[in-house]
């Protein structure tokens, strides 16, 4: 518990923080200005393994919230790093230089819920080569209406 206390007091020193501790899982919500460098911090603690990058669509508040997992391996310590942004101009700076994975990870949130990553080479279609339309995994898609009007007379 000492290493997650002393995290926690690290991170509030450095960045505007709310954080949770449950077991061995910290959850920390942050600024959007501060989400590459608390990676990069995070990073130089030891936080070596990038789990995934996803995102989640508040559809009601007007914003999604991009967040990503990281593991501490010496310390068997999980953090997921949360922060918003807004749904009419969904675009964040890109991890990849920092964890190598990270660009298939945004690559996927990038088709599935329209996110623009900033500094990902890699977005274009993985799984949706021609698709036509709003993004799907964002809670405003209409699936039937998106069938009716893709396979009409087909």
């Amino acid at each position: 518990m000492k290493f997650h206390k002393d995290l926690i007091k690290s991170l509030k020193l450095k960045f505007r923080i709310k954080y949770e501790l449950k077991n061995n899982f910290l959850f920390v919500q942050i600024r959007r200005k501060d989400y590459v460098d608390i990676a990069k911090f995070l990073k130089k603690k030891g936080f070596k393994r990038m789990l995934t990058v996803s995102a989640v669509d508040w559809i009601k508040k007007k914003k999604f919230e991009v967040y990503f997992l990281l593991h501490h391996p010496k310390e068997n310590v999980y953090i997921k790093v949360a922060t918003n942004i807004p749904r009419n101009k969904p675009e964040i700076k890109s991890l990849c230089y920092l964890w190598k994975n990270a660009e298939m990870h945004e690559r996927e949130v990038w088709e599935l819920f329209g996110i623009d990553f900033i500094g990902n080479k890699m977005l274009k279609p993985l799984f949706l080569e021609e698709w036509k339309g709003m993004p799907p995994f964002r809670r405003d898609f209409d699936s039937r209406e998106y069938v009716k009007t893709v396979y009409k007379g087909k």
